[in-house]
């Protein structure tokens, strides 16, 4: 498929030192997103389809114990002993900083006193759970304002990999710093692009049309990962560049509908 030129980018680390992602130009970014989201294995359909039909019948209007494995479908690599230590207590100390941060609301859109609170989301963890997990289970309860803040995005923003993990300083900066400097560059960068971010989003959508209900956010995540994993060195099992994946089939969010159990005694139609 053959895109059109574009002058237009996304750049949301212009600002950070280091071996930053730079510049993605929209050309770049669409075919990597029409490649990710044609891709059963990417995390597009178990994880972005998926929590759509999650949201619409409740499942995450609760916090529960299973609720960290939902990371595990954008490979969060989510262990038992990490499900049995989120206890309650941690559990409503996870829920009480979700409620803080106002469902629906973007994250480009917050006040500074919103935007503390989704950072404040992202900085939940504990032993063994830190950033890049805490982050994937949260941005399903809030996908329009935490990112997943993984070793890519931190890399992307020139820090190290563990930098969302770790409490040591770096650069610097504590943890929070770190995770506070990245969600308020992803806030500006939202701002910046927006034009961008549409023209993407058009390019995308006749493919994908179920990318026209993914936040500006996640739409976001998806494009700094992509151009962040095309950067990485590559073992054979996983493939091309996203940049050089052929598309895909579309994959019809109704596939990722629930089923439900039939009562005893009601046949099922076959």
């Amino acid at each position: 498929m053959d895109f059109p030129p574009s002058d237009d980018v996304l750049d949301v680390t212009r600002d950070f030192p280091g071996n930053v992602l730079g510049p993605i130009p929209v050309a770049a970014a669409t075919r990597r997103l029409l490649a990710y989201c044609t891709t059963p294995g990417s995390g597009w359909s178990s994880y972005d389809l998926a929590a759509h039909h999650a949201r619409r019948f409740g499942i995450l209007d609760s916090v529960t114990s299973w609720s960290l494995l939902y990371a595990n479908a954008l490979n969060g690599q989510v262990t038992l002993d990490n499900i049995a230590a989120f206890d309650r207590s941690l559990r409503r100390d996870f829920a009480g900083r979700l409620a803080k941060v106002p469902p629906g609301r973007d994250l480009q859109r917050m006040a500074s006193d919103e935007t503390s609170a989704v950072v404040d989301v992202c900085c939940f963890g504990f032993r063994g759970v830190w950033g890049p997990k805490a982050t994937k289970m949260a941005a399903l309860y809030r996908p329009n304002s935490v990112p997943v803040l993984d070793g890519h995005v931190a890399e992307a923003f020139g820090y190290d990999r563990d930098a969302f993990s770790v409490g040591t300083v770096q650069r610097g900066l504590s943890r929070r710093e770190r995770i506070e400097t990245v969600v308020r560059a992803l806030a500006r960068g939202l701002v910046m692009h927006s034009a961008a971010l549409t023209e993407l989003r058009r390019a995308v959508s006749p493919t994908v049309p179920e990318v026209k209900d993914v936040s500006d956010l996640r739409l976001l995540d998806m494009v700094l990962w992509t151009a962040q994993d095309d950067r990485m060195a590559r073992r054979s099992r996983q493939g091309p560049c996203w940049i050089d994946r052929p598309i895909g089939k579309h994959i019809d969010i109704e596939q990722l509908a629930p089923e439900p159990v039939a009562p005893t005694g009601t046949s099922v139609a076959g």
